[in-house]
């Protein structure tokens, strides 16, 4: 709860309201001081104290339900990027479908943007300036996947958790999958995927 509206709920609290009364106006005043009063005050938005309190509607990503149209969507230019990679389609679905869910301004906890969750500087590293393009990204992406192929000589799973964790994670567990539960899920989601549709 902010303190501005800590404030409002204490001097509610604490102001007589006549039994008809229903609006109530508040504002800050220069000082940043809260005034809060039965009658207009300039600058003030009237609102109705016995009202419940409805929060609005928090804004989500889309879910991995509404994936096949936007896969369909995404799919001329996912084409296209495997082709000039020589990266198998599907594999950049399995891995579009578990980072973002097709949404191409979609961005992780982790600062991780766009369809294929490209960290900022692994885009810069593979060319791209802007990762809520959703060319430049998936080109970043599939750069980075390709990169990751060559490192881990071929193992999906190696790759996997290297894209997700880091190379340097992989490489710190002996060339292994991290034990980070994260991690493993994410290559169980992505080869499933992949694999389902193989």
């Amino acid at each position: 709860m902010t303190r501005w509206k800590a404030g409002l709920l204490v001097a509610l609290a604490t102001t007589a309201l006549p039994a008809s009364a229903n609006q109530v106006f508040a504002s800050l005043d220069r000082n940043g001081q809260l005034q809060v009063s039965t009658a207009p005050l300039a600058g003030a938005k009237a609102f109705d104290p016995l009202r419940r309190y409805v929060p609005a509607p928090v804004r989500r990503a889309p879910s991995a339900a509404s994936a096949p149209k936007a896969a369909a969507r995404w799919a001329p230019l996912i084409e296209q990027v495997a082709a000039e990679h020589g990266v198998d389609a599907r594999l950049l679905h399995a891995i579009v479908t578990v980072e973002s869910a097709y949404n191409p301004q979609a961005r992780s906890h982790a600062g991780a943007l766009g369809l294929m969750q490209v960290i900022p500087a692994t885009g810069k590293r593979f060319g791209a300036d802007d990762l809520f393009d959703p060319l430049q990204n998936l080109r970043a992406g599939t750069a980075y996947l390709v990169w990751l192929h060559r490192r881990f000589n071929g193992d999906l799973s190696l790759m996997l958790a290297a894209y997700n964790a880091g190379e340097g994670a992989v490489q710190r567990h002996g060339n292994r999958v991290p034990p980070f539960s994260e991690t493993r899920r994410y290559v169980e989601k992505v080869t499933a995927l992949y694999q389902a549709v193989h």
